[in-house]
């Protein structure tokens, strides 16, 4: 995710002609891919500064290691804006993952939003034919109350929740 963003200053995305763009074409038009909607999202709404973000989550092995988390977050802050904006990943295959994080030094922010990028198929893409096959929705679950922050992730989902500070 983001969790070099005080060393790395810019960032390019590989295979960006169809194979495996985050946009395709063909002689009808174009529509977008499941992985343009992570890079947009991070372009859009990952801006302000990177928060050090402790994550302490469930492990799974895999080829390069015996502690895999489940879960990968990052946190970033806009100050000018006063929003924050968590990036989360639950790469579970079939639990929820259950967040909390302590923003009592952030008091007075609100969820204002919750998107979630999910498909029941992990296989699944847009094609030319059902360019809508995976999107993001809103129907995501989080609060904050009292600065005690709340959320559930759904299996295998990418999340991004936002907060604003309510006036």
């Amino acid at each position: 995710l983001l969790r070099h963003a005080d060393r790395v200053k810019i960032a390019c995305l590989a295979q960006l002609v169809n194979v495996i763009a985050p946009i395709m074409t063909s002689d009808k038009g174009a529509w977008r891919q499941t992985t343009f909607y992570p890079f947009m999202h991070a372009s859009t709404m990952g801006r302000g500064r990177v928060l050090n973000t402790v994550v302490i989550s469930p492990t799974y092995e895999c080829k390069f290691t015996d502690e895999a988390p489940y879960l990968d977050a990052v946190v970033v802050e806009d100050e000018e804006n006063e929003t924050l904006t968590l990036f989360a990943v639950n790469k579970s295959l079939d639990e929820g993952i259950s967040v909390s994080m302590d923003l009592r030094q952030f008091e007075g922010y609100s969820v204002c939003e919750h998107i979630v990028l999910e498909h029941s198929d992990l296989k699944a893409t847009n094609t030319e034919d059902n360019p809508y096959n995976v999107v993001p929705h809103t129907k995501g679950v989080s609060k904050n109350e009292n600065g005690s922050f709340t959320a559930i992730l759904n299996p295998h989902s990418w999340n991004v929740i936002r907060m604003k500070r309510v006036k």
